[in-house]
């Protein structure tokens, strides 16, 4: 076998004659049959380790292409689930934002809730303190957990908000009809000494039902401020008086003749203290024709309160007066047939009957 391919190699590569010419001499060089084959062989590996390399090279590259797509690939989804992360990082951040703002909210319309309903009825439910915290984790049970919370914290608050509006609805509409029935007429404006520092209620964070909550609370304490601040009871204590002529048509005491009495006539003891039915200041004191000697008190909303047929006045024009202050003692000045005290409640120069208006006003307070 040797020999067949030593044979073939030297019938293949013969010896070969190169002529060469330096300097003007020319001389042969004989380059052997095996030579040529080394060189061919050696051509052939050039060439193949050439090709192997190439080869080796590019898919070295595509290698390396593939690994950059996957690389881009993955930060791409690496950011796209940061934005996610971040999306729900600031829509759990807004959610305990409002969970915050919708606490404070029902906190401090609890904390303003008239005695007349936390006395009457039993205190709204407490509010829960299990507010999910700041620094819960966007991800995972984590998150799960917040969900969890959140909603549990926002029924419990919806709960809460639902009783508070049942209940001052319901006593708003009480004192609408007891002051209606009084017949007054209301104003909610306050011209009365206000202040302290603001504290502005974040509206943004509020459905229309907290906000619709925090304006009736206003409305119903504006309320209540007026009842307390109305006549609401008589100006000679109960056991010192009788009604000795109504609110109303009559027979003038004196002609005889029918009469519209603009107020009530109290019947007592001389000298019965007669007290003031609710803060206000004093607008008038002294003589006043037929009233003899006479007071007005100038009231909240509107209201005017009258004295008359006095036998002594405690007080002057332009003092300020509280409930209950002795104002007067009671005489039969002016026109009038025997100690008695004529009572008379103006709103707007309209008169309205004393003793009704102390009866219903009483009920609701």
């Amino acid at each position: 076998m040797f020999r067949y391919i030593k044979r073939l190699i030297t019938s293949l590569f013969q010896p070969k004659q190169l002529m060469l010419r330096q300097n003007g001499q020319v001389s042969l060089m004989v380059v052997p049959g095996w030579l040529q084959f080394i060189t061919l062989m050696l051509v052939c590996c050039a060439l193949s380790w050439l090709v192997i390399s190439t080869s080796a090279f590019f898919k070295q590259q595509d290698t390396v292409n593939a690994l950059q797509s996957e690389l881009r690939a993955k930060a791409q989804s690496w950011e796209q689930e940061k934005q996610q992360l971040t999306a729900k990082l600031t829509q759990q951040h807004t959610q305990l934002a409002t969970l915050n703002e919708q606490h404070t909210v029902l906190s401090e319309i609890v904390s303003a809730l008239p005695t007349s309903i936390t006395e009457q009825t039993e205190s709204p439910a407490a509010l829960p303190d299990n507010a999910p915290q700041t620094d819960a984790q966007p991800a995972g049970s984590d998150s799960h957990e917040f969900e969890t919370q959140s909603a549990d914290l926002n029924d419990a608050q919806a709960a809460l908000l639902t009783t508070l509006q049942a209940v001052i609805s319901a006593r708003h509409n009480q004192l609408m009809a007891g002051f209606n029935e009084a017949g007054l007429t209301l104003s909610t404006e306050s011209n009365s000494a206000q202040g302290g520092p603001y504290h502005q209620v974040d509206a943004t964070l509020l459905n229309n039902r907290y906000t619709q909550l925090i304006d009736d609370s206003v409305q119903l304490n504006q309320l209540e401020n007026l009842l307390h601040s109305t006549p609401k009871m008589m100006p000679v204590a109960h056991d010192k008086y009788y009604i000795s002529s109504a609110f109303g048509f009559r027979k003038d005491p004196i002609t005889g003749r029918r009469a519209y009495h603009k107020g009530v006539d109290m019947a007592g003891w001389h000298k019965t203290q007669i007290i003031a039915p609710a803060d206000g200041v004093v607008s008038k004191a002294g003589k006043n024709g037929g009233y003899g000697k006479f007071i007005e008190i100038q009231h909240a909303n509107g209201i005017v309160t009258r004295y008359g047929h006095l036998h002594t006045i405690k007080v002057k024009k332009g003092q300020a007066v509280k409930q209950s202050d002795v104002i007067a003692l009671m005489g039969s000045t002016g026109r009038s047939t025997s100690t008695h005290l004529h009572y008379e409640v103006l709103q707007d120069k309209k008169h309205i009957n004393p003793v009704k208006l102390a009866r219903v006003l009483k009920r609701v307070q």
